[in-house]
């Protein structure tokens, strides 16, 4: 901050403690800024001294300073005698850094002589301060601007700090809290943001000289690089009119061709005019003028509608942005109507290829480069691109001509004539030649021409010379991918067919092994019966016979004359023998009998076995069965039966049980039956049982039993903690005469 020497300078409020701020102001002002080691920082060119990296560190900041600038959203800057500085009040709230009063916040004004405490930041472009509370010590003239240094402006060197500038305005536009306007300071661009108060009228200070005073700020992108400088102004005073604005129709007349001549004195960047036909117009964006060899683009914000033909002039600044002179912030107005000028038959590749000559030769293109010219050619139709909004009229058709590719654009108007093109077509297209350079690292040519683009001015520029082949490329490659399709199809169904076929061959031999198991394994019982039962009738015979010789010995026993009222022994043997006799043939009687259901269900099989091996014993037996049974075949059945007898007659005659439970059920898996029975008995360690060698074949005949029809037999027990068998077959039907 600078102290005004002025007599006529304002009064300080609060003189004493601002003398103080004065004093050390005047004493810093004229010594180096270095960066402070210890305590915080004192001096805003310190804190802009900072660089990124030690400005995010937050350094302790205690400095003086006046505001240079005051906008909405807390937005403020503040100066002392090494720098300026923004003050980020947003920043600070967001991270409750924020300590001070609202109401002292929103009481600062541009001149208020601020003390503010706070924390560095390396802000979007330059270091600025974080405040954690603000005091204001009194008022004071603002510093003296310092007039632009154009190295130090447009590099941003002097952000943050009040400056002078001067340029012509060259339009304006609504900004978010007043009005910025476009300067151009011959030479550079660069804007200028004033409240809507002290701007009531910009549009009289287009094409005006002006001399504006305020605090100089950047655009900038995401790298924090800056792309444009500003000036942030607060109050009508900083801004003076050195030229009055002329009417815009009293600008230069120049040819369409000689926008930027060569002259002997510059004539600034002001307005110039220009009269013309228009060829093609897009209100509020755009139109081409064109008048014999030259032709031109003109920017406007107009909304004003022209037609092709009429005769228009136009007032505006020049802009070389696109290599090309075009007239940007035009004003127009219609002097009379009159017809189009014709199109100019020449092709894409001659357009570029008489530019890139004039470029070497060194002098202007002949008979111009036309640019802004409509022309006509013809071409052949590669794509078609529309918005991503289909309500939208844009179209780019990509043309190729020869080895060249080039686009014709549609920006407005109907574009169902265009929707219906199909690539291959040969057209005839006529449109408005945009032309477009960049640059190139060669001896004496930094920019050439490298694209060519035709505004169309409707969808009837387009005209279909030639339909393509029905057999497109597209439709070719279609009918191709169908045919591939197809073969591949036939391949897998082939593929397919075959492992179904096979894999029914190995079911069917699957079941006719097992078909064929199944009836010599029934041949084999039927001839093991008949052979027992011969067997048990010869021991039948021999058992009776034994009975019949106990009681003939019995009786001669009796006719003793000393066994008179005495026990008979012989009889008591015989009633033994015969007793055991018909336990065991009736037990042998059943196992037998063929085949085990004789008609009934399963469950009610299972219930005869319980009752028949239970009767006798002192164990409780219970029978559950849960799912349907009906569609088990009587060869399944019967061999579970036969099975769960045998687990029962274990159980009974080894285990000493008290409770024995005999399940079965077909819910657990599909096509599945599973048949469960459990004991509370003594147990025992499988593996450790007797079997076959020592002559029992109970566990042995149940699991060959179960395996024949492919099911599984699992036993779960250990001594004290009874035994569980449990078995599961698949059902199955047989072939009755087999089974």
């Amino acid at each position: 901050m600078i102290i005004p020497t002025s007599l006529n300078a304002p009064p300080v409020k609060n003189f004493r403690p601002f003398l103080l701020f004065a004093t050390s102001l005047v004493i810093a002002a004229a010594t180096e800024i270095p960066v402070p080691t210890t305590g915080p920082i004192t001096r805003i060119g310190e804190v802009r001294a900072l660089s990124r990296e030690e400005a995010a560190k937050g350094h302790p900041v205690h400095v003086h300073g006046v505001v240079t600038w005051r906008g909405f959203r807390d937005q403020m800057t503040v100066q002392d005698a090494t720098g300026g500085s923004w003050i980020l009040v947003g920043d600070a709230r967001q991270r409750r850094l924020w300590v001070a009063d609202e109401a002292l916040l929103k009481s600062i004004r541009v001149g208020h002589v601020l003390e503010i405490e706070g924390l560095t930041d390396p802000g979007a472009y330059a270091p600025g301060i974080l405040p954690r509370k603000m005091q204001i010590l009194g008022e004071q003239a603002l510093p003296p601007a310092r007039p632009i240094d154009p190295a130090r402006f447009f590099s941003g060197a002097e952000a943050g700090l009040r400056v002078e500038a001067r340029g012509v305005v060259q339009g304006y536009q609504q900004a978010e809290n007043g009005w910025t306007l476009h300067l151009d300071g011959n030479p550079g661009r660069f804007t200028v943001e004033f409240p809507a108060a002290a701007l009531p009228d910009p549009e009289s200070l287009v094409d005006a000289e002006v001399r504006v005073t305020g605090v100089a700020v950047t655009r900038v992108n995401t790298r924090g690089e800056i792309t444009m400088p500003r000036i942030y102004s607060s109050q009508a005073t900083e801004l003076v009119v050195e030229r009055a604005a002329t009417e815009p129709f009293t600008a230069p007349l120049m040819p369409l061709d000689r926008l930027l001549p060569f002259r002997v004195e510059p004539t600034g960047p002001h307005r110039l005019r220009v009269i013309g036909t228009v060829t093609y117009a897009l209100p509020g964006r755009f139109l081409y003028l064109q008048e014999g060899k030259g032709a031109v683009r003109v920017e406007t914000h107009s909304p004003e509608e022209f037609r092709i033909g009429d005769r228009v002039e136009a007032a505006g600044f020049v802009d070389m942005a696109r290599a090309i002179g075009t007239l940007t912030g035009a004003r127009l107005r219609k002097l009379s109507g009159g017809t189009a000028p014709a199109a100019v038959a020449i092709t894409p590749e001659a357009i570029i290829d008489l530019n890139n000559a004039a470029l070497d030769a060194g002098h202007m293109s002949e008979p111009h480069d036309f640019d802004g010219h409509l022309v006509r050619f013809r071409a052949n139709l590669t794509a078609m691109q529309a918005a991503a909004d289909a309500r939208q009229p844009w179209r780019r058709l990509l043309l190729q001509r020869g080895g060249a590719i080039f686009s014709a654009i549609l920006l407005a108007g109907p574009a169902q004539e265009l929707d219906v093109l199909l690539p291959g077509s040969e057209l005839e297209v006529t449109g408005i030649v945009q032309l477009e350079y960049s640059a190139v690292d060669e001896p004496r040519v930094s920019l050439r021409p490298n694209r060519l683009d035709v505004i169309l001015r409707s969808a009837a520029d387009v005209r279909v010379l030639q339909a393509p082949s029905w057999w497109t490329a597209q439709r070719l490659l279609a009918a191709m991918a169908a045919v591939a399709v197809a073969f591949g199809a036939a391949l897998v169904w082939a593929a397919q067919l075959r492992r179904q076929v096979r894999r029914k061959t190995e079911q069917l031999a699957v079941e006719m092994q097992a078909r064929r198991n199944a009836a010599i394994e029934f041949h084999a019982t039927l001839r093991e019966r008949n052979r027992l039962a011969a067997n048990l009738h010869d021991t039948l015979l021999q058992t009776l016979g034994g009975i019949g010789f106990q009681i003939g010995a019995g009786e001669a026993e009796a006719a003793l004359p000393d066994r008179a009222g005495k026990p008979i022994t012989h009889l008591a043997v015989a009633r033994r023998i015969l007793e055991h006799a018909v336990q065991e043939l009736r037990s042998s009687v059943w196992a037998l009998r063929s085949p085990p259901m004789q008609g009934k269900s399963f469950p009610e099989a299972l219930q005869s076995v319980v009752e028949r091996e239970g009767a006798g014993h002192a164990a409780r037996i219970e029978v559950r069965t849960e799912g349907d049974f009906t569609h088990l075949s009587d060869f399944v059945a019967g061999n579970l039966v036969f099975a769960a007898q045998e687990a029962l007659r274990n159980a009974l005659k080894h285990a000493a049980p008290r409770v024995i439970t005999l399940e079965a059920k077909t819910t657990e898996r599909p096509d599945w039956i599973t048949v469960v029975i459990s004991d509370d008995g003594t147990g025992f360690t499988p593996g450790q049982e007797v079997g076959a060698n020592q002559g029992h074949f109970g566990l042995v005949g149940m699991r060959e039993r179960i395996e024949r029809l492919e099911g599984t037999l699992r036993v779960d027990s250990a001594p004290g903690r009874g035994t569980t068998i449990r078995l599961e077959v698949p059902v199955r039907s047989y072939d009755e005469t087999v089974a």
